[in-house]
Parts: C-alpha cells; sequence; structure tokens
C-alpha cells in the first residue's frame, strides 16, 4: 500500500513539473514571437503570471487527468509497460479533449475553434501523462528491487 501511494506521489509530482515545464517554454515561444513582430510582449509579470495560472491548473489536473489516466492505463497494461503507457496515453487525450471542449463551450469560444482547442489539449496532456507513468512505473520497479536485495541480505 505504502509503495503504491510513494508511487503515485513520485508520478504526480513529475507530471506536475513537466506542466510547469511546459508552462514556461510555451511562454518564451508568445514572448519570442511578440517580439519578432513587433507585437505587445506583455507586463513584466505576464510570464510569472503565466506560469503560475498553469501552475495551479496542473495541481487540477492530476487527480481529473492524469491519475485516472494513468490507473486506467496500468489496469488495462497488466504489468506490461508499452501496453499500461499506450491505454493511460489514449485515455489522457479522451479526458483532456473532453475537458477541453467543455470549457470551450461553456466560455463561449466560436464552434469553428473548439475542435483546435480539444486537439491542442490533448497533444499537451499527452507529456505529462508519460512523465507520471514512468516515473511512476520506476518507483514500483525500484521499490520491487530493494525489497528483494534486503530480503536476499537476510537470508544469506
Amino acid at each position: 500500500m505504502g509503495t503504491t501511494v510513494a508511487r503515485h506521489l513520485a508520478g504526480a509530482a513529475a507530471a506536475w513539473l513537466v506542466v510547469v515545464a511546459q508552462a514556461v517554454v510555451g511562454y518564451l515561444g508568445l514572448l519570442a514571437y511578440a517580439l519578432a513582430t513587433g507585437a505587445d510582449p506583455g507586463g513584466p509579470l505576464a510570464g510569472p503570471l503565466l506560469v503560475l495560472i498553469v501552475a495551479l491548473l496542473g495541481v487540477a489536473a492530476l487527480p481529473l487527468l492524469f491519475a485516472p489516466s494513468v490507473a486506467l492505463g496500468e489496469a488495462a497494461g497488466r504489468r506490461r509497460a508499452a501496453p499500461a503507457l499506450a491505454y493511460a496515453g489514449l485515455v489522457a487525450v479522451v479526458l483532456a479533449a473532453g475537458y477541453a471542449a467543455a470549457v470551450a463551450v461553456a466560455t463561449d469560444v466560436p464552434g469553428t475553434r473548439v475542435p483546435l482547442v480539444a486537439g491542442v489539449s490533448a497533444l499537451l496532456a499527452l507529456p505529462p501523462t508519460v512523465a507520471y507513468a514512468l516515473t511512476a512505473r520506476g518507483v514500483g520497479w525500484t521499490a520491487r528491487l530493494i525489497r528483494r536485495r534486503v530480503a536476499g541480505a537476510e537470508a544469506g
């Protein structure tokens, strides 16, 4: 039980860090675009505020998007890494696209833009999901390795 909690906490931390890194890279891309086109780059707090907002959204996405995706992926994958990762990615894409489409419709985004919003959200959900799944699997593998070595040392 303790290993499962530790696996998922480590995976959640990795996913959140990837979300924050994506926000930083996204802001730097927007800033470079603004400077290249001569557009207004925003105020001095534009970058930190964007990263803070995305970091808070990342915290909200952990139990709503990443944890269910990885849990369902692990359940469907049956202890093999590649199928579990593929299932987790598929569930994350479906959930992210659904959430984004629902929010886009609720906030009066034009109907022609809803598929674009859903698609971008689905693509942005994949790296944190992969980080979560691989970190959780790695922590579980490491815990099993340590248990085997301790059991071998106690038996020998």
